[in-house]
């Protein structure tokens, strides 16, 4: 069975290292958001692609909850004693990984073939496909302007108030190659517990006419109206927005034909449905790996009752 998952840094970059385990190497292919990249100091940071990269290498950092394990950050230190803000806090690994990709797209490769080459040689056993390889910058317009997506995430901390977001770029971006190919042959495809504003609208706006509806699954971010982590339901309810696991269903349904709940949302089920969405309620609080392994291995006997893709 071959699935392509769409996905931010956090959910569903776990849920990525799950898949792998339940599907075997070579099955999976993981889409990432490109909305949050940004110049940092003449380097392309890419922090959802980075953070699946390094999940899936076994090497992300758990306790800072972003970089590489063990990280130091001599660099920072060095930038903010010369007098440059260092309030993005960009590892000396994790540069080594970015001068790599800056090399390798210097030498005419697209970001997603640098990429792909990086993922290579962290011997990863699934693909991580950048959703364009065109520019698409995630632009937050706040009561005291408009803030690119790290400053006012990294930066600011999330306080200011979110009045719009939009994606300078998006309308003339085109799917990377590879993205566009992989969900168009894939068996399954599972929206991850992203924030579906910051994380999966992007995607969406860029790959939803390739997908079919019938062969895709979402997984709510929302669990019991709180986000189990970032910033989703209070950006849902600044938006004006439903701020629950039903007003991210209501976002999706004409998306996808599977809509995954998690047990406290249980009571959801027929407004869900109403939706014309088929509901499924799972615990989708991935406690560990154990629990990522869990949930990847109910989402691929699920995917397994789909339609099957082309060729497949």
């Amino acid at each position: 069975m071959r699935v392509a998952l769409l996905a931010g840094g956090t959910g569903a970059a776990r849920l990525a290292r799950g898949l792998v385990r339940v599907l075997g190497p070579g099955k999976l292919s993981v889409i990432t958001n490109t909305g949050d990249d940004e110049e940092m100091w003449g380097l392309l940071v890419c922090p959802d692609t980075d953070a699946v990269l390094y999940r899936l290498a076994g090497i992300f950092n758990e306790e800072a909850g972003f970089g590489v394990r063990g990280e130091s950050f001599h660099a920072r230190e060095m930038l903010e004693r010369l007098g440059e803000p260092a309030w993005f806090g960009l590892g000396d690994r994790d540069i080594g990984l970015h001068l790599l990709r800056a090399e390798l797209r210097r030498r005419g490769a697209s970001l997603s073939e640098a990429v792909a080459e990086i993922g290579r040689r962290l011997g990863l056993g699934a693909r991580v496909v950048p959703m364009s390889d065109d520019p698409v910058r995630t632009r937050i317009l706040t009561p005291d302007g408009e803030l690119s997506l790290q400053e006012w995430f990294v930066r600011d901390r999330c306080e200011p108030a979110v009045r719009a977001i939009r994606f300078a770029g998006i309308e003339t971006a085109r799917p990377s190659p590879g993205a566009a190919e992989a969900v168009r042959a894939a068996d399954a495809v599972i929206i991850g517990p992203s924030n579906p504003l910051l994380s999966i609208d992007p995607i969406l706006r860029l790959l939803s006419t390739h997908l079919a509806r019938e062969r895709t699954i979402a997984v709510s971010p929302v669990v019991g109206g709180r986000s189990l982590k970032g910033p989703t339901v209070t950006m849902l309810e600044q938006l004006g927005e439903e701020p629950s696991a039903l007003g991210v269903a209501r976002r999706y349904a004409g998306i996808c034909s599977h809509h995954v709940l998690d047990r406290e949302d249980a009571a959801l089920r027929a407004d869900v449905s109403a939706l014309g969405v088929r509901p499924l309620v799972l615990d989708t609080v991935m406690a560990g790996e154990e629990g990522e392994r869990r949930l990847a291995g109910e989402l691929v006997r699920l995917a397994g009752g789909l339609p099957r893709g082309p060729g497949g």
